[in-house]
């Protein structure tokens, strides 16, 4: 379950309840599982340039899973994290290859 935010109204506080339809729920499994297969390609990469291939693809499968839990909430704010994440994380990875490929 998600909540929204908490007031204060005298002595209580109050919290609104924002549920999440199943196959939201699903929708954010299936890609929690997709992400999971970066992490075991790591393991089967034997240079560097291949790995910072799979930490990317692993960084932007987060960033588009923060996204989608920001729609699907329909909490703004949590998306557009999830973009920041997605653009700081692909300019931090070419920079790591850039430097990478000058070695």
């Amino acid at each position: 379950m998600a909540y929204a935010h908490i007031e204060r109204k005298g002595e209580k506080l109050m919290m609104t309840r924002i549920p999440m339809a199943t196959p939201d729920i699903f929708i954010l499994f299936a890609m929690i599982i997709a992400s999971l297969i970066s992490v075991a390609g790591v393991a089967r990469c034997k240079s560097i340039p291949e790995r910072i291939l799979v930490a990317t693809s692993f960084g932007s499968k987060i960033a588009m899973f923060i996204i989608a839990y920001g729609v699907f909430r329909g909490d703004w704010m949590i998306g557009s994290i999830g973009a920041i994440i997605l653009i700081s994380g692909d300019a931090g990875m070419v920079i790591l290859s850039l430097t990478e490929l000058q070695e």
